[in-house]
């Protein structure tokens, strides 16, 4: 059903009549100056419309001045920086009126207020407000110089400096006795310059004139150069001053004259007025701006805008149409701004305005602006170059147009009868008449009498043909076809009508010519419908078909039909897009949109005179390159909104092609075709990145980019600083160390979610449609990684765990050694108890020890029973304890000194005075822990070796420190001790050594002899 529908509708369009009538009028009118715009507004990001400053930094973006805050912009996203009354380190009002860059990359505005100055590495503003206690107020003004200084301008308070080495701020007035109090100027806006010398500074001040700072002498006055002629501008209203090389352009509102002078070679090269169709008085003028063609763009405060041609400085008047989208947005503009590809931007009241006079390949001529009529039906469908430059027309109403492009006048002529059913399908100039072909036959027109002439056709002719459906000049001769197997020609000499057939066995009822061509070697071609391509034989005076038929999807919906230098037959199709035919190979070829045709639905299609293939489907246009096998794909601002109309595609002499759009004819130059949209060396910008909380933003100076371990999302921000007609720019981007391949998209972003930690490289470069990239831009990324994301914390858990297997391992190992030993040192301890316990019981068995007291008891009976009694008691208690406590292995260390106290008694009732043994422990060690005997036996070890006599006691100390009980005695070691096997302290240490880990210390000086117990 679809192939039926666009076969009907190429039918109905191609076989449209063609009828002719008488002109019964005539219409004349001047063409306006046109300019083509696109617009960059508030709806794409722009803080405001209303633009007074542009400056192009270094690392690549444009800086926009507005009345409501800073814009950077990098061709698709804007950042806008606003004053905040909160934070002294903002910006300091959001009036901006110009804008300039210094040495060190700092961006500086001049606002309504003072100046600012933006640093991009910290991201804060530096703020001036006032300078020697006068507010500076309103500042116009600024730039930088060659010296890296920084020169702003105050409408009422005059000239300033600021050296940036120091951050001093000097004040220059017009008269050295005016101080920053006193000065009276009205320096207006675009009117601070720096002379091409560098040697001096050019100001505009509505009182002062034009004026000259020498920078050297710091002060105003005559320039180096000695330009007399400068100086009658001196008291004039002098405003936006320009410099075009060496040409310094400013304007005069005195003389209302805007002014050109060479100051390399001290002469007035123009002073011309400026007159508007408005009858407005265009002075005084905000903005002169001179492109590198030389040419000037030049506004008024009275709401106007001038276009000067380079050199001869001819006026034109170009205006804001509410009507046009494409007119220039607002109707004045403050600044302007060249982008490296050519194309102007104008700051304007309602945003910025772009075009390219440069770089525009095309012209517009909007037809129906003086005949509206042509907005009615399809508009033009023929076209005729005249010798003498101007264009004959064929519309779908039947009118026949004269068009001279060069003054834009129009003549109209109307027939009788007219309808839209019969348009003019083709024109054709022989000896002097036009010959005028529809449905319905040939009519001529006389230019010169303005009369129409029916061409009398034969009867046999309608009987062949019902509907003419197409006709070629070949020679003197036109040829006419339609839906037959019969050809018709009209030899237009003798007047003579001749019938050729079509050899075609061909039976479908829908059999018809849709096409006709004359090659360049002359022949005539048919294209038929459904049997292909036929030529004409003169030997058999029939046309015959020696090429094979397309595709039947193809055949169906072709729409145009031409042959190129090389022999080629070009072909276009609505849905299926560009065939090519190879008459040598009998060979056909097919491009669609999937091999980057801008659409499919093809219209026209024409070879220019270098080889490219031209397309148009409705207001999409593609030009193909057989060289390289590529596509230019642009679309044209008009009609988007209206598809009553059918695309035409015409040759003209001067190599351009002339494509009919309804009431439109654009004029395409191929020579000045670019295939590039952009320049290949400016790649694209990074702008940003952004993570949900925080922006970063990149500039020049940054090469690399931390993000905190909590930032694991983020996008990267990129364009192209392109005008809006080259947007279809595409992107090739690619995140080294995550992506695997790059990815091509003509979206303006990359967005990375739940990145791990690393170290990435962010490169994207600018694809052109005809597949050649960009300079590549990168950004190095670091993301910090979280501790327990980092290689080393997972490496230092696994020798960890490791240590720990191993720690395991080696206590098991160690456990089971130790148990052994515990085993064996339980046994050697109780083997060391035993033999300690037997020791300290033959020790106190002795039959010394025990002879010395029954001695001593025997004594007492005799002198003192009483004595004696308690003596025996005394003796029998040591027994007894030792008895008692011979199988515990630790008893309190109160129990052992209760037991220690008789073995003292004994012992002093034996010695007397000669041994003197003192107690000092403390409460608090009463409950702690000792071996039984281990006081008597160290009491006994000092008794045995040594000595005591009357003269030389042996004193004996006990007491407690630290955990610790003490026994020290004076040393009066025995030269001879009977019965001592020198076992007793080692067995009492080794007994000890496994039951604490506090082995028992000896500590022996030339006077005292110690030992410490350790209490447990």
């Amino acid at each position: 059903m679809a192939g039926k529908i666009s076969c009907s509708l190429v039918f109905r369009l191609l076989c449209l009549s063609w009828f002719l009538g008488m002109a019964n009028g005539l219409q004349a009118q001047n063409r306006p100056g046109q300019f083509e715009f696109r617009h960059i507004q508030e709806e794409q990001g722009l803080s405001s419309n209303a633009i007074t400053s542009f400056y192009h930094d270094r690392d690549g973006f444009l800086w926009v001045g507005t009345h409501d805050g800073l814009n950077r912009y990098d061709g698709s996203h804007f950042i806008t920086f606003r004053s905040n009354k909160k934070d002294p380190a903002a910006l300091l009002h959001n009036s901006i009126y110009d804008l300039c860059e210094d040495q060190q990359g700092n961006i500086w505005a001049a606002t309504e207020v003072g100046v600012s100055s933006y640093n991009k590495t910290t991201g804060r503003f530096r703020n001036i407000k006032s300078v020697q206690g006068r507010r500076l107020g309103w500042c116009t003004n600024v730039l930088c110089d060659r010296n890296g200084d920084i020169w702003f301008a105050s409408y009422y308070a005059g000239l300033y400096r600021c050296v940036v080495k120091t951050g001093q701020i000097q004040f220059f007035p017009f008269d050295p006795r005016d101080t920053p109090q006193t000065i009276s100027s009205r320096i207006s806006l675009q009117s601070l310059i720096e002379d091409p010398d560098h040697r001096g500074l050019w100001v505009g001040d509505k009182k002062q004139g034009l004026q000259y700072f020498d920078i050297t002498r710091q002060r105003f006055g005559p320039s180096p150069g000695k330009h007399p002629q400068l100086d009658a501008y001196k008291q004039h209203y002098v405003t936006a001053l320009a410099l075009d090389d060496h040409r310094l352009i400013f304007g005069d509102a005195t003389d209302e004259r805007v002014v050109v002078y060479d100051l390399q070679r001290g002469q007035l090269i123009k002073a011309f007025p400026l007159v508007s169709k408005k009858g407005r008085d265009p002075f005084d003028l905000p903005a002169i701006f001179a492109d590198r063609a030389h040419n000037l763009w030049i506004s008024s405060s009275s709401y106007l805008m001038f276009f000067a041609e380079a050199d001869t400085y001819r006026v034109t008047e170009f205006f804001h149409d509410d009507a046009s989208p494409y007119s220039v947005a607002g109707s004045v503009f403050f600044t302007a701004w060249q982008h490296p590809d050519g194309s102007v931007w104008l700051g304007t009241v309602n945003g910025i305005s772009i075009t390219n006079l440069e770089r525009s390949f095309y012209t517009t001529h909007n037809l129906a602006q003086q005949f509206p009529a042509l907005t009615d039906h399809y508009g033009i469908t023929s076209f005729l170059e005249s010798a003498d430059g101007s264009w004959w027309l064929g519309t779908s109403r039947q009118d026949l147009l004269h068009y001279f492009p060069k003054t834009g006048q129009l003549e109209t002529y109307k027939q009788r009868n007219q309808t839209a059913l019969h348009p003019i399908g083709l024109i054709f100039n022989y000896g002097g008449l036009l010959y005028l072909g529809m449905e319905t036959g040939l009519t001529t027109f006389d230019p010169r009498t303005k009369q129409y002439t029916t061409i009398p056709t034969p009867d046999s002719l309608w009987a062949d043909i019902p509907k003419i459906g197409h006709m070629t000049l070949r020679h003197d001769q036109i040829w006419l076809s339609g839906a037959s197997k019969q050809v018709w020609c009209y030899t237009i000499p003798t007047g003579q009508w001749h019938r050729y057939p079509i050899a075609s066995a061909s039976t479908d009822p829908k059999f018809r010519v849709r096409f006709s061509l004359v090659d360049h070697r002359g022949d005539l071609w048919l294209e038929v419908y459904p049997a292909g391509l036929f030529r004409f034989s003169k030997a058999k005076n029939q046309f015959i078909n020696d090429q094979p038929a397309m595709s039947e999807d193809y055949s169906l919906t072709l729409t145009s039909f031409n042959q190129d230098k090389q022999g080629y037959f070009w072909m276009t199709s609505i849905g299926q897009g560009l065939v090519r035919y190879d008459p040598r190979r009998k060979q056909y070829t097919y491009w669609n949109e999937s091999d980057g045709l801008n659409s499919d639905r093809i219209w026209a299609g024409l070879p220019d005179q270098r080889g490219s293939i031209w397309i148009a489907a409705y207001n999409k246009f593609s030009v193909y390159s057989p060289r390289d096998d590529s596509f230019f794909n642009f679309r044209v601002p008009f009609n988007q909104a209206d598809p009553e109309y059918v695309n035409y595609l015409f040759p003209m002499r001067n190599g351009h092609l002339l494509a009919a759009m309804k009431g439109y004819l654009l004029e395409f130059a191929p020579e000045k075709l670019a295939r590039a949209p952009v320049s290949k060396t400016s790649g694209v910008l990074i702008n940003e990145v952004t993570t949900s909380d925080t922006t970063y933003f990149i500039h020049g100076g940054v090469r690399e980019l931390r993000i905190g371990a909590d930032k694991k999302d983020f996008t990267v921000h990129f364009a192209a600083l392109v005008t809006p007609e080259h947007s279809m720019i595409r992107y090739k981007y690619q995140l080294e160390g995550f992506d695997t391949s790059p990815k091509v998209s003509s979206q303006t972003f990359a967005v990375y979610n739940k990145m791990p930690g690393g170290d990435y490289r962010f490169i994207v470069s600018g694809v052109m449609p005809d597949g050649t990239n960009t300079v590549v831009s990168n950004l190095t990324i670091h993301i910090d990684s979280h501790l327990y994301e980092t290689k080393w914390f997972w490496g230092s858990i696994g020798l960890i765990l490791l240590g720990l297997l191993l720690g395991f391992m080696w206590y098991r190992s160690d456990q089971t050694n130790q148990l052994h030993q515990l085993q064996v040192q339980a046994t050697r301890l109780e083997r060391d108890k035993t033999e300690i316990q037997y020791q300290n019981l033959i020790n106190h068995l002795n039959p010394h020890f025990l002879f010395n007291s029954l001695t001593s008891l025997n004594s007492l009976i005799m002198a003192n029973p009483r004595e004696a009694s308690k003596f025996l008691r005394k003796l029998s208690i040591i027994y007894r304890y030792i008895l008692q406590n011979k199988d515990k292995e630790l008893v309190t260390l109160g129990d052992e000194l209760t037991f220690v106290q008789n073995y003292i008694d004994l012992q002093q009732s034996r010695f007397g005075t000669d041994l003197q043994i003192t107690v000092d422990v403390a409460p608090d060690y009463l409950a702690r822990l000792i071996v039984p005997v281990t006081i008597q036996n160290l009491l006994e070890n000092a008794i045995k070796h040594n000595t005591m006599d009357e003269e030389s006691p042996l004193q004996i100390r006990i007491c407690t420190a630290d955990n610790t009980l003490i026994v020290v005695n004076n040393l009066q070691r025995k030269v001879f001790v009977e019965t001592s096997n020198k076992q007793g302290l080692a067995s009492l240490r080794s007994l000890y050594h496994y039951l604490s880990r506090r082995e028992i210390d000896i500590t022996e000086t030339d006077t005292h002899f110690m030992v410490s117990v350790p209490l447990l």
